[in-house]
């Protein structure tokens, strides 16, 4: 690092770096395991931070753009027929893990021992592999190394997965998703403390069990760090977890949506004074049909400048659990729904689509020409169609959507439609407000004051 007079710094890294409003550049260097987000702080504020969001395309898309979408749906389908009655029963929601796409780098431990994980505001609790998961196997290459990107493929598999040649990768050879995980492994960790309580989360995937323990958390080669982070410990987790890349989740919603209560990262990143300001910003740039190394930026502290317009609409939150504050109508075209009460509406990093009530989405995609294909749960439309923004109405204001952000590449062939049919019931809001709105406007989330801010695009 090279100190530069006005308390700059300049980075050199093998990736390219992206400036934040604290001052520091956030670069990505690679090694053979892991994607590396290293900040080099400037002389400015040491607690406002901003690194990279991964991002690979869900489950569904990958399956579409190999052909195995219907077949796909229909275990899918079968899985959440058996979920149905836990969902009933359950006072917390049943999440679909394969609908996540967003990711980041994190640490636990001293050392550090570093995971790659979904960024998720519908729940709140972080859990990781535990070195008990898959005991005594050897690690192996995920299904998913196949068909990543050689860059992409060096940030989740280990590197004998990631030839540049395809067809010389190697294959998941098993079907415990935990030997291709990155496990946490209490013994190497000197602050590591143990807990006591053990927990069994539900995903439309399949079941999460094993124990928490406290340790030091940090975003990856940042000072963004808080001590006594109560995590979750898998030892068991469900055989379809292996589609994914990710070894685990960082839940970003309230404390009261975590299992057993828990203090998410973020709150106690807050509760410690480690934070500038008591926000976090998710901005989510416009995304292709592969894997990006630079899917976004994930801002904790303070504002995202470089990304987001200085001017934040301000919404109050209905409830501290979700994200989650009133949708008082959409519109598109010709078609316009506007109920008297509202929607209950989640912002939402974890569902790749938006999730909304059948009918709305079925006249959304008559509108704009989306054509839903029978097997597949997925509407599917022209690529290159030029169609009406849809517009939603929160607190008062209009906020546009342009067909750039909810018509979304799948492979070859037609272009998907980013909605889905959220039936809610139980503990789920009527729609999940999931990237492609984020993609137009940057999300600002107020953790002291229960508040969701939204900001333009830059």
């Amino acid at each position: 690092m090279k100190d530069i007079a006005g308390g700059a710094a300049e980075c050199i890294s093998y990736q390219k770096a992206a400036y934040s409003n604290s001052g520091h550049y956030v670069s990505l260097i690679m090694n053979p395991y892991l994607l590396v987000f290293v900040a080099c702080a400037a002389v400015v504020s040491a607690e406002v931070h901003q690194f990279n969001i991964g991002y690979r395309p869900n489950v569904r898309q990958r399956m579409n753009a190999e052909g195995k979408l219907a077949e796909y749906e229909q275990e899918r389908q079968e899985r959440l027929t058996e979920k149905s009655l836990q969902l009933v029963q359950s006072s917390s929601p049943i999440i679909d893990y394969e609908d996540m796409a967003y990711m980041v780098q994190i640490s636990l431990g001293t050392p550090a021992q570093n995971f790659v994980l979904f960024i998720d505001s519908g729940s709140s609790n972080l859990w990781v592999p535990d070195i008990t998961c898959a005991a005594g196997k050897d690690a192996t290459c995920g299904s998913y190394c196949k068909s990543t990107p050689y860059d992409a493929c060096l940030t989740f598999c280990q590197e004998e997965c990631c030839t540049k040649t395809v067809s010389k990768r190697k294959v998941l050879s098993t079907a415990d998703a935990c030997q291709s995980k990155h496990r946490f492994n209490a013994s190497l960790s000197s602050s590591y403390v143990t807990n006591g309580q053990k927990f069994d989360m539900t995903y439309n995937t399949g079941e999460v069990k094993g124990f928490f323990g406290v340790d030091t958390f940090c975003f990856t080669n940042t000072s963004a760090c808080c001590t006594d982070q109560t995590f979750g410990q898998a030892t068991t987790i469900g055989e379809a977890f292996a589609k994914q890349p990710e070894d685990g989740i960082i839940g970003l919603g309230w404390p009261a949506l975590a299992v057993n209560q828990q203090t998410p990262p973020l709150f106690n990143l807050m509760n410690q004074g480690k934070l500038d300001q008591p926000y976090f910003v998710v901005y989510l740039a416009q995304i292709g049909p592969t894997s990006q190394l630079n899917g976004g930026a994930f801002t904790v502290g303070g504002l995202d400048s470089a990304h987001c317009d200085s001017n934040v609409d301000w919404v109050p939150l209905t409830t501290q659990t979700f994200w989650q504050i009133k949708l008082s109508g959409v519109a598109s075209g010709t078609y316009s729904q506007s109920p008297t009460a509202g929607w209950q509406c989640a912002a939402d990093t974890a569902a790749s689509f938006i999730g909304a009530p059948k009918s709305v989405v079925s006249s959304l995609a008559k509108v704009v020409g989306a054509t839903y294909v029978p097997g597949t749960g997925a509407y599917f439309i022209d690529c290159d169609a030029v169609v009406a923004d849809i517009v939603f109405t929160i607190n008062g204001k209009t906020y546009n959507m342009p067909s750039s952000s909810f018509i979304v590449s799948a492979g070859p062939g037609p272009c998907m439609f980013a909605f889905y049919d959220l039936t809610a019931g139980g503990f789920y809001p009527a729609w999940m407000l999931g990237p492609p709105f984020m993609r137009a406007y940057c999300h600002v989330h107020d953790m002291q004051n229960g508040r969701l801010g939204l900001a333009k695009i830059l």
